[in-house]
């Protein structure tokens, strides 16, 4: 009987330490080099995550599929990356949830066009450079389902952002969807910004989600990451200049190419984020961007599957953070 007893407190005591540590690791998020996510590097070098009590490790992966195994394994907890890319990733299928939006674009990305194209409909049968399955892709989609085109009416050349803007600067290109400093060139080669993500506010987001069982098994510590967010919000709003310097420190940018491309973006507050990933009693913007991206995508192929937008956005952890 004494023999049973230790070894069912034995058993235990090892799930407890197994508890124990699964809780002690730190959040792992994952997410590229991007000035739109610096306020969360600011939250990482200022100790606001500590503050609140979670462990942060942030992690810089350029690989986009690498980071979408890396999230279906287990291997990461989060994943910081645009709405548009958690829809052609399928986030339903990867199990993760996103709970948080940390930047909106403002004339980040667009469209640049020769002088004689004048709308988005004048695009039709000319060469237009971009990357399927890209943000600015996404932003091509939105632009063109609103003026009543489809993508197949053009001729569409697959290429990077930055290769198809280095294209349409050197003439190779009728249009070509990408992002800075292509954008502010536009005017050397005769042409001009058709369109930018200014035109299209809430489109291209980049948020943070969690998989869905680190959402359920460490609730607290997804809050304590988002309250964390908000306090380099708020330190960002209070000490602009140090801020900024902290965070271009930290993605290894030189400050004033950090702050130039600040003009392209806009950091998410509190307000904004209730808006767009919603709260417990009214759905957020991200819901209809999100469907209307699956329909996008779906009918482009580049999404094998529909699934349900609100499937991917969890508001409890944003709620719980805003709780006064």
């Amino acid at each position: 009987m004494h023999q049973l007893i230790t070894s069912t407190l034995l058993a235990l005591s090892c799930l407890t330490s197994t508890v124990n540590a699964a809780e002690n690791k730190p959040l792992t998020v994952a997410m590229t080099t991007w000035v739109g996510y610096g306020l969360l590097h600011l939250a990482q070098q200022k100790g606001f995550f500590n503050e609140q009590g979670v462990d942060v490790s942030l992690t810089t992966v350029q690989d986009k599929p690498a980071t979408a195994a890396a999230i279906a394994t287990g291997r990461l907890d989060g994943w910081a990356t645009t709405v548009d890319t958690f829809i052609f990733y399928n986030a339903k299928k990867l199990g993760i949830k996103q709970v948080l939006a940390v930047d909106f674009s403002k004339g980040g990305e667009g469209i640049v066009a020769a002088g004689d194209i004048k709308t988005v409909a004048d695009l039709k049968g000319r060469t237009l450079g971009a990357e399927e399955g890209s943000s600015t892709y996404f932003f091509v989609l939105n632009l063109f389902a609103d003026s009543g085109i489809n993508i197949k009416d053009v001729k569409l050349q697959s290429m990077r952002a930055g290769d198809a803007g280095a294209a349409f600067a050197a003439g190779r290109l009728d249009a070509a969807a990408t992002w800075d400093p292509w954008l502010s060139k536009a005017k050397e080669r005769g042409g001009h910004v058709l369109a930018s993500s200014a035109d299209k506010p809430g489109l291209i987001v980049d948020t943070v989600a969690f998989r869905a069982d680190v959402i359920e098994k460490r609730p607290n510590e997804v809050k304590s990451f988002i309250k964390a967010y908000f306090e380099a919000y708020d330190y960002w709003k209070s000490s602009p200049a140090d801020a900024n310097a902290i965070m271009a420190k930290a993605l290894g940018i030189k400050d004033d190419e950090f702050n130039s491309s600040l003009a392209g973006l806009e950091f998410v507050s509190r307000e904004q984020n209730q808006e767009y990933i919603g709260t417990s009693t009214s759905a957020g913007q991200i819901t209809s961007v999100t469907e209307r991206g699956i329909e996008f995508y779906t009918q482009a192929g580049l999404l094998k599957e529909k699934f349900d937008a609100a499937a991917v956005v969890e508001v409890a952890p944003l709620d719980a953070a805003l709780a006064k």
